[in-house]
């Protein structure tokens, strides 16, 4: 399986630096992150899962305030519809979900960065029987975990996360699970600055 491995370069590449900070406080470093003017962004999210046993994707979109240190977002998400055999039953099945999420980064250079994440939400699991009737189930998802970023490019890197989720209430029985993520990454910030610099604003 991918991921351990991808847990033990990540480790490897960030581990020196993020434990060689001394008197790290993360409650002084997030009150003095506030008080900086916070940048505004948006952008696409997506993660993979397994749920039952089988793989699954989630897609959202999201925006926020980023405050360097740390960052707070508002997203909505929604999961590729599985299907899962209940009772002899085939079971259609979708989450959908508006989330909260803070993210605080443990440490951060040009070429390299570690953030940690926490999130929580609220959405439906609607349920699609094989006569077409749908049922909808309230659930409540809960995500921590840690993510980093490896550039290549200016604008373009690599990037992996390890995490899990835990979904309550009923609705959400069939939704807890690993997330991992491992992809490319794109620097919109450093992209953007660029696109500033250059039309003389």
């Amino acid at each position: 399986m991918i991921t351990p491995s991808i847990a033990g370069i990540f480790f490897l590449v960030f581990a020196n630096p993020v434990f060689a900070q001394q008197n790290w406080n993360p409650r002084d470093s997030i009150r003095m992150a506030l008080q900086n003017k916070p940048s505004y962004t948006i952008s696409f999210d997506s993660r993979n899962s397994y749920v039952s046993g089988d793989p699954i994707r989630v897609f959202g979109i999201r925006g926020g305030l980023d405050y360097k240190k740390i960052a707070l977002f508002i997203g909505y998400y929604g999961s590729k519809p599985f299907e899962e055999k209940e009772n002899n039953v085939i079971q259609r099945y979708t989450f959908n979900y508006l989330s909260a999420t803070g993210e605080y980064k443990l440490y951060s250079s040009y070429r390299t960065n570690l953030t940690s994440f926490a999130q929580c939400g609220m959405g439906l699991n609607t349920i699609k029987q094989p006569n077409q009737t749908k049922q909808r189930q309230f659930f409540a998802p809960i995500e921590f975990g840690i993510t980093g970023n490896l550039r290549f490019l200016r604008y373009f890197g690599i990037g992996a996360g390890l995490g899990t989720r835990i979904a309550l209430f009923k609705g959400g029985r069939k939704f807890s699970g690993p997330i991992y993520t491992f992809g490319l990454t794109l620097f919109t910030s450093t992209l953007f600055k660029d696109i500033k610099v250059k039309s003389g604003e």
